[in-house]
């Protein structure tokens, strides 16, 4: 912070200690002149000056020193607020700073965030937020957080809340995209939270990954309800200009909206907001929980705002290979550029999306008793009968090679290992008949006395190398590997098994 940065705060700050209580927000808007940055930092001495005591006989320099070193976030730390005791700050964004507190009458652990003055400024507007704010109270969802209190402390507003523990969808994004089953149950919780919150009459207006909590036990919160609303007068005057464009850009009120990315179109055209507006924000987050990229997007705000209005998002199968005809539909509707076509209602949204995460459930259940009952078949039918021959003669075998190879060479210990069978078939479909034939020889073989089987863990981690005879036996200190593969065509099925030396490579008996 320069010298003349830090007088022009001094300035302002005194001159808003002038003001009138009401009158501080207006006071701030003109003398800071839009800077945001600037004002950021006045209403944080302001604040230290409410909870703090009267310091203006202390030199502000001593301050702004405070400020640098540990941050804005750090001058209330130790402070109380309405009985809520600082301990340390957890976050800052356009909506307010959060802080971890401790509430002195109840005993326990809440996130405490301070609304900007520049919010509050607004009798009226405050005074509805703090309506719907008291609604969201009342909702007590499980997916929605809960509010201890909205309150008022020397004109700093706060609002107290659970703490959560866990991360942002944010910060779990930052980390890759997300399985298909994984975003699905986060958009039908989140979708749930705007069920309820829209049938009492709540709008968020600011979904978007930063306002969604993921808890280690599978809960998904959604945050900061109403807030967005404090700022509607704000950003209504900086997205139009005199032709009706948008300027967003041009202001560094990017950040009271949320990320420009998750808008839809009527808040980039300034207009009306309504509950189709969440089912938006919302199709936009499950969109980059499922492919890892925002569908709209620019270099800058303006341009995004433009993609929103005018292009279409790129198809999931640009991301995701195999994409479920239903999860495209739902997408597709919740990004309808008019409203009338998108989801009515939460509800419908949330109704789809459990629709979809049954059918998903279905298929996988489906798909795995499909390959059980295929076994059971096979087990069955003559291939079956085919295999346990093949046993059989196997067993017969073994013995009667090592008995003729003592007198040779004294071969080591009796010693085999079994690799997965290979899939020879065309449609590559039959690898569990494989892997379950090579489980069932490995069984046999254990049976046979003085014979030492190797593990199934140890002889399946070749499954796919493609390792000859020589080096899987070296690597499992055997003296044999059994190996065969599988070819299915029609009803027909051909197996084919081979003894193997891994000394020396030599078949010593094979059957078909």
């Amino acid at each position: 912070m320069t010298p003349a940065q830090l007088q022009k705060i001094k300035e302002i700050f005194h001159g808003a200690l002038d003001c009138e209580p009401d009158k501080v927000s207006a006071f701030l808007e003109t003398a800071c002149q839009g800077d945001e940055v600037l004002r950021y930092e006045v209403e944080a001495f302001l604040t230290a000056h409410r909870h703090a005591g009267n310091f203006i006989e202390a030199p502000v320099a001593g301050f702004a020193a405070n400020i640098i070193e540990n941050g804005q976030l750090g001058l209330l730390v130790g402070h109380t607020i309405g009985h809520y005791k600082i301990s340390k700050p957890i976050g800052t964004g356009g909506m307010g700073e959060v802080y971890l507190a401790t509430d002195v009458i109840a005993g326990r652990k809440a996130a405490l965030k301070l609304l900007p003055m520049r919010f509050t400024g607004d009798a009226e507007r405050l005074k509805r937020f703090e309506q719907e704010a008291h609604a969201v109270v009342g909702l007590n969802h499980p997916n929605i957080l809960t509010i201890y209190e909205i309150g008022e402390d020397h004109s700093t507003h706060y609002i107290a809340s659970e703490l959560i523990e866990g991360e942002t969808l944010r910060e779990r994004l930052a980390h890759g995209r997300m399985q298909l089953s994984e975003a699905v149950d986060v958009a039908i919780q989140v979708a749930s939270a705007l069920a309820a919150a829209h049938e009492a009459g709540i709008v968020h207006r600011d979904i978007k990954p930063e306002n969604i909590m993921l808890r280690p036990d599978g809960y998904v919160k959604v945050l900061d309800f109403g807030i967005a609303k404090l700022a509607e007068s704000s950003f209504a005057k900086a997205v139009a200009d005199e032709a009706g464009s948008m300027t967003l850009a041009a202001t560094n009120l990017g950040s009271i909206l949320g990320t420009v990315r998750y808008m839809s179109p009527e808040q980039a055209c300034g207009g009306r907001v309504d509950k189709t507006t969440d089912i938006w924000s919302l199709g936009v987050v499950l969109y980059e929980m499922l492919t890892g990229h925002a569908p709209f997007t620019g270099d800058t705000s303006k341009e995004v705002m433009s993609s929103i209005l005018e292009k279409e998002p790129p198809p999931l199968t640009r991301y995701i290979r195999h994409t479920p005809t239903e999860l495209q539909q739902i997408i597709d509707k919740t990004l309808r550029k008019d409203r009338k076509d998108r989801y009515h209602r939460a509800d419908e949204l949330f109704q789809a999306l459990k629709h979809l995460r049954h059918k998903l459930e279905v298929e996988a259940e489906l798909e795995r008793t499909t390959a059980a009952a295929s076994w059971l078949r096979w087990a069955r039918s003559p291939a079956a009968l085919v295999l346990i021959l093949l046993v059989a003669a196997l067993a017969l075998a073994i013995p009667f090679y090592w008995h003729r190879n003592v007198t040779m060479t004294s071969p080591p210990e009796k010693s085999i290992a079994v690799v997965p069978f290979v899939d020879m078939s065309q449609a590559k479909d039959q690898e569990y008949f494989c892997d379950g034939m090579s489980e069932e020889i490995l069984d046999a073989l254990a049976k046979v006395e003085g014979l030492h089987v190797v593990a199934r863990t140890s002889s399946f981690s070749f499954k796919g190398k493609g390792a000859d005879a020589s080096e899987v036996g070296k690597k499992l200190n055997v003296e044999n590997v059994l190996e065969g593969s599988v070819r299915r065509e029609g009803n027909r099925v051909r197996i084919t098994t081979q003894l193997i030396s891994a000394r020396n490579g030599f078949q010593l008996w094979s059957e078909t």
